[in-house]
């Protein structure tokens, strides 16, 4: 066998991550050990996705049986109930049963659109991901999390569902553009800093700037993030309890990526909420200044740095009152709930709680000091 298999367990719920070059080829042998024989399979991609991804993916599930492709317009604007409906209608009427499976095709935005498809139609339809980012390989679908977007907040409507497979085909990882490596890497920094801190001497030397990685390195990036997630889901897979560690970063970053309408991706913005998230939990006393420069240092060196425009600061604000965290514990008022560390490695609590209660006010000095600064490195 050419390519590497990790099995996922999340609590009750397990499946096969299969990654390597050409693991593609090799999709459809995994149809000969199960039960049922698929009626047909429905691949769900965003229009951007290369045409050759989809072809390949394609005649590889025709081995196994007939296949239909339904695309969608790519973005998180899009990522809404209404392409799920639509999407879900367009399913429906190429006659699909209970025998279907939904293959997403795609980044994250395009895991979580089919994952709510799969889970919705007949009420749960097998799903397998073909994640094409290292974003969503690293990260998306290594959860069981299935979620769009309101106008007022991000993955605000959703549920838990799980795949029956996961095909990381690393050749179509290596090839993206520089700044999708980037984004994907912010989420190993997030699992350094916040899991795994022990590893972080070991990134240093695999982390350059010119973004130029070969698979192998690609698979020792994803194997990480697999091994460092499984720790914390693997007694926790609603991520309501250890799991919560995983949103290190996402408050603001969540309420950026929103505001900014996608000028900023995933990662940026998670990269962006970190930064700001480390110098909060500085200022609260909880976390060393060293840690917060090692924040900048491992973020400088992949090279997510970014100063969002000043101009989005009261929209990220406004939408940093909907985040699909609240009632994790009681709110209070001029509070803001967020997921901060006390220490490389070690989640700050409060109460009994993961989540620390943050006074407003000091979420938008930190913000303002953020868009402001120069300096890579606090001083």
């Amino acid at each position: 066998m050419t390519h590497k298999v990790r099995t996922i367990q999340f609590g009750s719920y397990k499946y096969d991550f299969w990654y390597g070059k050409h693991v593609i080829s090799q999709l459809s042998s995994w149809f000969t050990n199960q039960e049922s024989i698929p009626g047909c399979f429905i691949l769900i991609a965003d229009t951007g996705i290369p045409p050759r991804i989809l072809e390949e993916t394609s005649a590889e599930l025709e081995r196994a049986g007939i296949v239909h492709v339904l695309r969608f317009q790519p973005g998180e604007e899009h990522k809404n109930l209404a392409t799920v409906a639509q999407l879900c209608e367009q399913v429906i009427g190429l006659g699909a049963d209970r025998r279907a499976v939904i293959v997403a095709v795609g980044g994250g935005v395009t895991g979580n659109i089919a994952g709510m498809v799969a889970g919705m139609l007949f009420r749960g339809l097998p799903l397998i991901h073909v994640p094409t980012t290292l974003m969503a390989a690293s990260d998306s679908v290594l959860s069981l999390k299935q979620a769009v977007n309101l106008s007022s907040g991000k993955n605000l409507v959703g549920f838990y569902y799980a795949p029956r497979i996961v095909c990381a085909e690393l050749s179509y990882i290596s090839n993206l553009p520089v700044r999708e490596i980037r984004a994907g890497l912010c989420e190993a920094v997030k699992n350094l800093l916040t899991i795994a801190p022990e590893e972080i001497d070991r990134f240093k030397e695999i982390f350059r700037p010119d973004h130029q990685y070969h698979s192998g390195e690609l698979g020792d990036i994803i194997d990480f993030c697999i091994r460092a997630k499984s720790t914390v889901m693997r007694e926790d897979p609603f991520e309501k309890k250890t799991g919560l560690i995983l949103e290190y970063g996402h408050t603001i970053g969540h309420a950026l990526e929103l505001a900014s309408k996608g000028q900023y991706n995933h990662g940026e913005s998670v990269a962006f909420g970190m930064l700001c998230a480390a110098r909060i939990a500085e200022k609260l006393g909880l976390l060393s200044r060293e840690a917060v420069n090692l924040h900048h240092e491992l973020l400088n060196q992949i090279g997510a740095w970014i100063q969002p425009r000043q101009e989005l600061l009261p929209a990220v604000e406004h939408i940093l009152h909907s985040d699909n965290k609240r009632g994790y514990r009681q709110s209070r008022p001029g509070h803001t709930g967020m997921v901060l560390l006390q220490g490389l490695g070690e989640p700050a609590m409060q109460h009994d709680s993961y989540i620390t209660l943050v006074p407003n006010d000091l979420i938008h000095e930190v913000m303002q000091e953020q868009i402001q600064s120069k300096q890579s490195v606090v001083s």
